[in-house]
């Protein structure tokens, strides 16, 4: 006979306990989904008709859920955060309390938008992440309430959900002019929600930027995300910005235009962000060009007899090269990057 840990006996009689609790609520059905990838079950709204109206359901287990403030602790696993991330259903992640009989919920794509306010979750190095969640969202509430709601698209997250899905399709196919509607409505539709549709709205052009990379697909992509830029660079974040620029141990030509024109166009702002301090220890080049446009504000980029050689910083020193405004012409201002020096070997 198998014999199963601890912690898999209560991981099942979680998993048993919601799905029984769920399916005595006159509104919702469940449907057990433990051979599926990313989630154990889905909860369906049971009206006249099913609609498809579908919340996956991710469930953990305690006999001890920690308590404080009014709150829940929750630990959620990246691969969960990650699947949400994919998915076109609403993904709610269900803390059970196996001795108490009680759950609460967090609904994922809202919490991963939410924190685009500030950063990316998925961008982080980390395997897992602490939420404290209220009590007051339990699963009981939830059937009652809200998660009808979520299982309906109803409310303001979803709507800006679905826009970016097709924000991103537009993008896929190139059209422009979509994509310029888009983003539009996408600000009027996201007040509630902050600069977060923004930061996620860019995140997903230099996602499909990156694969398409040195094509006229990816070429396209960049005069889009240069548009997008444009419209929103008074709100992009510092982590919206380190994800236009680096890449890897180098950085992105289109990504270094884009940070140019953030430069032109909204200097207060990005000189608020620090980026010189910032890019120093990632990638002390574009720290260089960061910190010559905060010195020298009136430097437009689109001058392409730009000559910042009297200008140091951290450690590095531009030598002009022969027809320089040649280069400047073809690669941009990220030209100013390839004939950067150290001062000691100028």
């Amino acid at each position: 006979m198998a014999h199963r840990t601890k912690s898999q006996k209560i991981g099942s009689r979680g998993h048993k306990w919601l799905l029984a609790h769920v399916e005595k609520h006159p509104q919702w059905l469940t449907r057990d989904l433990s051979e599926d990838f990313g989630v154990d079950m889905e909860f369906e709204l049971a009206g006249p008709d099913l609609l498809g109206e579908i919340i996956k359901v991710q469930i953990k287990s305690t006999t001890n859920a920690e308590h404080k403030d009014g709150n829940i602790k929750f630990h959620i696993d990246r691969k969960y955060v990650e699947y949400a991330a994919s998915c076109r259903y609403p993904v709610v992640f269900v803390l059970v309390d196996i001795e108490t009989e009680s759950a609460w919920y967090l609904w994922l794509q809202e919490w991963l938008l939410l924190r685009r306010i500030y950063d990316s979750p998925l961008r982080e190095k980390q395997d897992s992440w602490v939420e404290w969640v209220a009590e007051r969202k339990s699963i009981q509430n939830g059937l009652d309430g809200e998660l009808k709601s979520i299982a309906k698209w109803e409310g303001q997250t979803q709507l800006v959900l679905s826009l970016l899905d097709a924000l991103h399709s537009a993008v896929a196919v190139q059209n422009q002019e979509v994509v310029e509607a888009l983003t539009t409505v996408i600000e009027k539709s996201s007040a509630q929600l902050g600069d977060a549709p923004l930061n996620v709205l860019i995140d997903k052009a230099i996602a499909l930027g990156n694969r398409m990379r040195g094509t006229q697909e990816g070429n396209a992509i960049a005069d889009q995300l240069f548009s997008i830029v444009r419209k929103f660079g008074g709100r992009i974040s510092i982590d919206t910005v380190a994800a236009l620029v680096i890449r890897g141990d180098s950085y992105s030509r289109a990504g270094f235009s884009a940070l140019a024109i953030l430069y032109d166009e909204f200097p207060g702002h990005i000189k608020s962000l620090r980026l010189p301090e910032f890019f120093l220890s990632q990638e002390p080049r574009v720290a260089y060009y960061c910190a010559f446009r905060e010195n020298f504000p009136d430097e437009n980029s689109s001058n392409v007899f730009a000559d910042p050689s009297g200008f140091t910083y951290a450690g590095l020193k531009y030598v002009q090269p022969e027809t320089h405004w040649d280069k400047y012409a073809n690669r941009g201002p990220s030209a100013l990057l390839d004939y950067l020096v150290l001062q000691n070997e100028a």
